[in-house]
Protein backbone atom coordinates (compact mmCIF):
# COMPACT_ATOMS: atom_id res chain seq x y z
CA UNK A 1 0.00 0.00 0.00
CA UNK A 2 2.97 1.96 0.97
CA UNK A 3 4.39 1.99 -3.29
CA UNK A 4 0.49 2.45 -4.68
CA UNK A 5 0.52 5.32 -2.82
CA UNK A 6 3.22 7.01 -3.58
CA UNK A 7 2.88 5.83 -7.27
CA UNK A 8 -0.85 7.13 -7.30
CA UNK A 9 0.58 10.04 -5.92
CA UNK A 10 2.89 10.49 -8.64
CA UNK A 11 0.84 9.79 -11.80
CA UNK A 12 -2.83 9.74 -11.81
CA UNK A 13 -5.27 6.52 -10.80
CA UNK A 14 -6.13 5.59 -14.36
CA UNK A 15 -2.27 5.61 -15.68
CA UNK A 16 -0.78 3.21 -12.85
CA UNK A 17 -1.33 -0.65 -13.62
CA UNK A 18 -0.83 -3.70 -10.63
CA UNK A 19 2.11 -4.45 -13.29
CA UNK A 20 3.42 -1.18 -11.91
CA UNK A 21 2.64 -1.29 -8.43
CA UNK A 22 3.97 -5.37 -8.15
CA UNK A 23 7.39 -4.31 -10.01
CA UNK A 24 7.66 -0.86 -7.94
CA UNK A 25 7.34 -3.14 -4.89
CA UNK A 26 9.16 -6.12 -5.53
CA UNK A 27 6.66 -8.24 -5.78
CA UNK A 28 4.59 -11.12 -8.15
CA UNK A 29 1.12 -9.20 -9.69
CA UNK A 30 -0.67 -12.34 -8.02
CA UNK A 31 0.01 -11.90 -4.57
CA UNK A 32 -1.18 -8.36 -5.22
CA UNK A 33 -4.39 -10.03 -6.40
CA UNK A 34 -4.18 -12.48 -3.19
CA UNK A 35 -5.21 -9.35 -1.26
CA UNK A 36 -7.24 -7.10 -3.39
CA UNK A 37 -9.56 -8.09 -5.72
CA UNK A 38 -8.43 -5.11 -8.07
CA UNK A 39 -6.60 -1.93 -8.36
CA UNK A 40 -9.92 -0.12 -7.46
CA UNK A 41 -9.43 -2.44 -4.16
CA UNK A 42 -5.97 -1.95 -3.62
CA UNK A 43 -6.73 2.26 -4.35
CA UNK A 44 -9.47 2.01 -1.85
CA UNK A 45 -7.39 0.40 0.79
CA UNK A 46 -4.32 2.23 0.19
CA UNK A 47 -6.17 5.75 0.55
CA UNK A 48 -8.36 4.18 3.46
CA UNK A 49 -5.12 3.56 5.35
CA UNK A 50 -3.73 6.91 4.40
CA UNK A 51 -6.93 8.69 5.96
CA UNK A 52 -6.78 6.26 8.84
CA UNK A 53 -2.95 7.23 9.72
CA UNK A 54 -4.03 11.20 9.21
CA UNK A 55 -7.28 10.74 11.30
CA UNK A 56 -5.32 9.03 14.24
CA UNK A 57 -2.98 11.93 14.05
CA UNK A 58 -5.14 14.89 14.46
CA UNK A 59 -7.18 12.37 17.49
CA UNK A 60 -3.95 12.35 19.03
CA UNK A 61 -3.30 15.75 19.02
CA UNK A 62 -7.36 16.50 20.41
CA UNK A 63 -6.67 14.31 22.74
CA UNK A 64 -3.09 16.18 24.15
CA UNK A 65 -5.12 19.18 24.37
CA UNK A 66 -7.47 20.85 26.28
CA UNK A 67 -6.58 24.40 25.31
CA UNK A 68 -8.44 25.19 22.23
CA UNK A 69 -5.07 27.61 21.39
CA UNK A 70 -2.54 24.65 21.50
CA UNK A 71 -4.67 22.35 19.75
CA UNK A 72 -5.29 24.62 16.40
CA UNK A 73 -1.46 25.64 17.15
CA UNK A 74 -0.51 21.93 16.55
CA UNK A 75 -2.98 21.37 13.91
CA UNK A 76 -1.09 23.55 11.98
CA UNK A 77 2.20 22.31 13.30
CA UNK A 78 1.54 18.85 12.44
CA UNK A 79 0.62 20.25 8.59
CA UNK A 80 4.10 21.87 8.02
CA UNK A 81 5.82 18.35 9.68
CA UNK A 82 3.78 15.62 7.70
CA UNK A 83 3.40 17.94 4.45
CA UNK A 84 4.87 15.40 2.51
CA UNK A 85 1.59 12.32 3.28
CA UNK A 86 -0.42 15.09 3.15
CA UNK A 87 0.15 16.56 -0.06
CA UNK A 88 0.54 13.00 -1.17
CA UNK A 89 -3.20 12.16 -0.33
CA UNK A 90 -4.52 15.81 -1.75
CA UNK A 91 -2.99 14.59 -4.88
CA UNK A 92 -4.83 11.62 -4.84
CA UNK A 93 -8.49 13.14 -3.89
CA UNK A 94 -7.70 15.55 -6.29
CA UNK A 95 -7.27 13.37 -9.62
CA UNK A 96 -9.65 10.80 -8.59
CA UNK A 97 -12.32 13.31 -8.30
CA UNK A 98 -11.43 14.06 -11.99
CA UNK A 99 -11.64 10.72 -13.43
CA UNK A 100 -14.99 9.39 -14.04
CA UNK A 101 -14.50 6.14 -11.80
CA UNK A 102 -16.82 5.68 -8.77
CA UNK A 103 -15.49 3.78 -6.10
CA UNK A 104 -18.02 3.93 -3.31
CA UNK A 105 -15.55 2.95 -0.21
CA UNK A 106 -13.29 6.04 -1.68
CA UNK A 107 -15.99 8.33 -1.95
CA UNK A 108 -16.98 7.50 1.68
CA UNK A 109 -13.24 7.63 3.21
CA UNK A 110 -12.90 10.84 1.61
CA UNK A 111 -16.21 12.26 3.35
CA UNK A 112 -14.81 10.88 6.57
CA UNK A 113 -11.55 12.73 6.20
CA UNK A 114 -12.89 15.87 5.92
CA UNK A 115 -16.03 15.43 8.05
CA UNK A 116 -13.73 14.45 11.20
CA UNK A 117 -10.75 17.05 10.34
CA UNK A 118 -14.05 19.69 10.63
CA UNK A 119 -15.23 18.20 13.82
CA UNK A 120 -12.53 18.39 15.68
CA UNK A 121 -11.34 22.04 14.21
CA UNK A 122 -14.70 23.28 15.34
CA UNK A 123 -14.99 22.07 18.70
CA UNK A 124 -11.51 23.90 19.76
CA UNK A 125 -12.76 27.03 17.88
CA UNK A 126 -16.61 26.14 19.52
CA UNK A 127 -14.43 25.88 22.70
CA UNK A 128 -12.55 29.11 22.11
CA UNK A 129 -15.76 31.13 21.53
CA UNK A 130 -16.82 30.03 24.68
CA UNK A 131 -13.70 31.00 26.85
CA UNK A 132 -13.65 34.04 25.28
CA UNK A 133 -10.25 33.21 23.31
CA UNK A 134 -11.87 33.75 19.80
CA UNK A 135 -14.58 36.10 18.88
CA UNK A 136 -18.18 35.23 17.92
CA UNK A 137 -17.63 32.91 14.59
CA UNK A 138 -19.48 29.96 13.04
CA UNK A 139 -17.49 27.19 14.30
CA UNK A 140 -18.33 24.53 11.44
CA UNK A 141 -17.86 27.57 8.68
CA UNK A 142 -14.49 28.69 10.28
CA UNK A 143 -13.22 25.09 10.16
CA UNK A 144 -14.45 24.64 6.52
CA UNK A 145 -12.27 28.09 5.51
CA UNK A 146 -9.28 26.84 7.27
CA UNK A 147 -9.48 23.50 5.46
CA UNK A 148 -10.22 24.22 2.01
CA UNK A 149 -7.42 26.76 2.50
CA UNK A 150 -4.67 23.96 3.41
CA UNK A 151 -6.19 22.37 0.20
CA UNK A 152 -5.27 25.08 -1.63
CA UNK A 153 -1.52 25.38 -0.45
CA UNK A 154 -1.20 21.70 -1.01
CA UNK A 155 -2.38 22.36 -5.05
CA UNK A 156 -0.44 25.21 -5.04
CA UNK A 157 2.68 23.57 -4.24
CA UNK A 158 2.49 21.22 -6.99
CA UNK A 159 1.92 24.36 -9.88
CA UNK A 160 5.28 26.08 -8.44
CA UNK A 161 7.81 23.96 -7.67
CA UNK A 162 10.05 26.21 -5.20
CA UNK A 163 6.85 27.02 -3.09
CA UNK A 164 7.13 27.19 0.40
CA UNK A 165 4.48 25.19 2.28
CA UNK A 166 5.83 25.62 5.74
CA UNK A 167 5.85 29.74 5.16
CA UNK A 168 2.53 29.37 3.43
CA UNK A 169 1.34 27.31 6.49
CA UNK A 170 2.85 30.04 9.09
CA UNK A 171 1.31 32.48 6.92
CA UNK A 172 -2.12 30.87 6.88
CA UNK A 173 -1.91 30.15 10.64
CA UNK A 174 -1.53 34.03 11.33
CA UNK A 175 -4.52 34.82 8.92
CA UNK A 176 -6.39 32.80 10.90
CA UNK A 177 -5.71 33.48 14.30
CA UNK A 178 -6.72 37.25 13.22
CA UNK A 179 -9.78 35.61 11.55
CA UNK A 180 -10.63 34.08 15.03
CA UNK A 181 -9.78 37.53 16.56
CA UNK A 182 -6.70 36.13 18.75
CA UNK A 183 -3.49 37.46 19.74
CA UNK A 184 -1.51 34.29 18.55
CA UNK A 185 1.65 35.60 18.94
CA UNK A 186 2.26 37.11 22.25
CA UNK A 187 0.03 34.02 23.70
CA UNK A 188 2.47 31.39 22.07
CA UNK A 189 5.52 33.29 23.20
CA UNK A 190 3.80 33.27 26.83
CA UNK A 191 3.48 29.45 26.34
CA UNK A 192 6.79 29.00 25.42
CA UNK A 193 8.17 30.71 28.37
CA UNK A 194 5.70 29.03 30.91
CA UNK A 195 7.85 25.74 29.33
CA UNK A 196 10.99 27.30 30.14
CA UNK A 197 10.37 27.88 33.63
CA UNK A 198 8.20 24.60 33.74
CA UNK A 199 11.98 22.86 32.45
CA UNK A 200 13.90 24.96 35.21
Amino acid sequence: MGVALELFSIRDFGSVTIKDIASAAGVNTALIYYYFDSKEGLFGATLENAVAQALDNYRRLKERHSDPVDLIADWFDNHVQLSRPIRQLVKIMLDYSSTRTQIDVVDDVIKRFYDEEVEILAGSIRRGVQLGIFREVHPERAAHLASTHLDGIMVRSFIHRDYDIGAALAELKSLFWEYLGHAAVPAEMNRNLRRLQDVR
